[in-house]
């Protein structure tokens, strides 16, 4: 009988142990990541960078030879154990009248479930295994799955997806002939004359690409909403060595699936990062070409349902539920509402 009580007394400790390890919590947690500068090829059809503001404006040539996402500072607070993911977005020194596409980004050799699990409600970047006469076995023929069909499900590029995924090909670093990185835009955002932006987002629509009011007029019901910025660029700013005059830009998200405002990420536990990408506008030369700017990781759960025993509201009934009322136990809020653990409705 000694034993068995040890035993009971060492299994709830231990359990109590990995509660302290996982920070379980009850309700929404917040959570914060700095970006910073990457390679601005990933992701990208090119990765050339974008030396025009988001009027067609060209910044200094002095301005283009010293500027780098090094001087940029990106923070970014997000929720975890939320229904959707949702958080606070700001930017300092970044560059000026800028406009920019917030994603998430995932990897499917680091984490297979999170990038498919996004890749459904977003965007798929396929890559193939080839041989090149100068680096040999390389991923080759980078671009996106374009096919959006009428925006329901099953969206055609997820049947490509499932059809191409699984082909095996020994030569490979994976086994596999065929490699994908799923990406989502989020949302979208002009940056001031400093190259500050500070801006609340929620993950409920699924963004194609970003155009301006002045290319194409958005669909009222499907595309994005309308994100406008004046501003009268001129040499008083250290990006510019020209006096432009006042312009006026709109901006919108042409959609990706649907519906608008209505898409929410897959329930699930993600490893992903947070990326911020430069919007070309389907130009060239200066214009750049999509290019990636700053990322960060992020690791949330998505949990929409209402399960009863779910006390950490991760979507699943486990262990770590049974260490929340362990590390509860015998707690009297009737008769002790002073104790921390008696949180106020």
């Amino acid at each position: 009988m000694k034993v068995s009580i040890k035993k009971y007394v060492l299994y709830w400790l231990s359990i109590m142990f990995l509660l302290t390890l996982s920070g379980v919590g009850f309700g929404e947690t917040l959570v914060g990541v700095n970006l910073a500068d990457i390679d601005s090829g990933l992701t990208s059809p090119s990765g050339n960078y974008r030396w025009m503001d988001s009027a067609d404006q060209v910044y200094a040539y002095s301005y283009q030879i010293s500027y780098n996402y090094t001087q940029a500072s990106v923070h970014i607070d997000y929720y975890t154990k939320t229904p959707m993911l949702h958080g606070t977005l700001t930017a300092a020194n970044m560059k000026p009248n800028f406009t920019y596409q917030l994603k998430l980004i995932g990897d499917s050799e680091e984490d297979f479930g999170s990038n498919e699990s996004l890749g459904l409600t977003g965007r798929w970047w396929q890559e193939i295994w080839g041989w090149h006469d100068i680096y040999g076995g390389i991923w080759m023929n980078g671009g996106n799955l374009n096919n959006k069909g009428d925006g329901s499900s099953p969206n055609p590029n997820d049947e490509v997806y499932y059809a191409h995924r699984d082909i095996e090909d020994l030569s490979s670093p994976t086994g596999l002939h065929y490699r994908y990185s799923a990406y989502r835009v989020l949302d979208y955002f002009i940056t001031d004359a400093n190259g500050d932006a500070s801006f609340d987002f929620v993950a409920d629509s699924s963004y194609h690409v970003i155009f301006k009011t002045s290319q194409r007029s958005p669909d009222d019901v499907n595309d994005g909403h309308v994100v406008s910025s004046t501003f009268d660029a001129d040499i008083s700013s250290t990006a510019y060595d020209t006096d432009y005059g006042e312009q006026t830009v709109g901006i919108f998200g042409e959609w990706e699936r649907l519906p608008m405002g209505g898409l929410n990420l897959i329930a699930g536990t993600y490893n992903v990062k947070f990326l911020l990408t430069e919007e070309s506008f389907h130009g060239s030369g200066l214009a750049g070409g999509w290019a990636a700017a700053m990322a960060g990781d992020a690791a949330f759960t998505i949990c929409p349902y209402d399960l009863a025993g779910d006390l950490n509201e991760d979507c699943k009934v486990d262990m770590l539920d049974f260490a929340v009322i362990a590390e509860n136990w015998l707690i009297d809020c009737i008769a002790n509402p002073s104790n921390p653990a008696c949180v106020p409705k």
